[in-house]
Order: C-alpha cells, then sequence, then structure tokens
C-alpha cells in the first residue's frame, strides 16, 4: 500500500443483509463478549452468505453474526443443535468425553476451529435494535444437506437441500 493521505472522514456502517433464506458459510472472529451491565456471557458466531436461497441477490457475500448466551441452558442447546446441523456433535462428544463448559477458553478454540468453514443454512430479517439501527437478525437455523434442488424443506424437515449452482465450492 502506498502511504498517502486519505479522506478526513470513514463510514464503518456495514450493509446486512436483508430478509431472506441463505447458506452461511462460518466465518472468522468467533469470540466470547462479556455485557459489562448484566455480566452476561455471549458467544458471538460470524458468519458469510455464500448462496442465496430466498431474498435479493444482493445479500450474496453479506456479514451478519449470531449472539449464543453462553452461560443458560438455551444457549447450551444452541450450541448442541448447531454442532448437530453441521455434524460435529460427534467429534466434540468424543473430544470432551460427552459433558463440557461451553463457555471454557479450550471448548471455544476447538469450535472455533471445527466451525470454520462449515456452512448451515438460515432464515433471517432485519429488525431494529435498541438504538433504532436496523440490524439483521436469525430467526432459524437448519441443516445443509448436499443434493439436487433448491430447496426441499417441507419434503425434510428440519433441513434444507440445495444445488451448487456456481461449482465453484464443494458443498
Amino acid at each position: 500500500m502506498k502511504l498517502e493521505n486519505g479522506q478526513t472522514y470513514m463510514d464503518l456502517d456495514f450493509d446486512i443483509p436483508q430478509k431472506g433464506k441463505s447458506v452461511l458459510e462460518f466465518d472468522q472472529g468467533m469470540s466470547k463478549m462479556t455485557n459489562p451491565t448484566s455480566n452476561k456471557t455471549s458467544l458471538r458466531i460470524p458468519f458469510r452468505i455464500v448462496q442465496v436461497l430466498e431474498g435479493p441477490d444482493s445479500n450474496l457475500e453479506s456479514k451478519l453474526s449470531h449472539f449464543c448466551p453462553i452461560g443458560s441452558q438455551f444457549g447450551e442447546r444452541q450450541i448442541a443443535n448447531i454442532l448437530t446441523m453441521t455434524g460435529q456433535i460427534e467429534a466434540f462428544a468424543k473430544r470432551f468425553n460427552g459433558e463440557v463448559d461451553i463457555a471454557s477458553d479450550e471448548f471455544v478454540d476447538f469450535l472455533k476451529a471445527k466451525l470454520l468453514g462449515q456452512v448451515i443454512v438460515a432464515t433471517h430479517e432485519v429488525r431494529k435494535d435498541q438504538s433504532g439501527k436496523d440490524r439483521a437478525n436469525i430467526t432459524r437455523f437448519e441443516a445443509f444437506v448436499k443434493g439436487a434442488g433448491k430447496s426441499a424443506g417441507a419434503s425434510k424437515k428440519g433441513s434444507t437441500t440445495l444445488k451448487d449452482e456456481g461449482g465453484e465450492r464443494d458443498w
């Protein structure tokens, strides 16, 4: 990069994906975050849209995050379901002898390594946050199933079957 004068301002507001259903790839940057007010810890799980199933094509390559409360049974169920949908539950059960503290650094580090690049299907919408800004919100996850056809969610409850349209990815 050539160092030279730049602009005296930068807009850092990121584009958010619009309402739709997409194939998401787990992205780098998973991290534990603690709310300083409530002292509750969540796991921030970043995603990148790699295929648009429903919604505008402009959603492709958009990024969004899911925040999973890791200090609760609700969060534990979410993690177990995500591991099941991505086919990772058996590897995790074996590694941690069936029982684990999902807030432990060892577990989170293993999660980062094993989920990076995995895919999952998500339904997402746009909602206002507490400050009135639009935010992408994931309302449903489904297992990604390699197959022929754009969406067969109705034929196999809890999963979506997709076709590799570009031929560039090994789904």
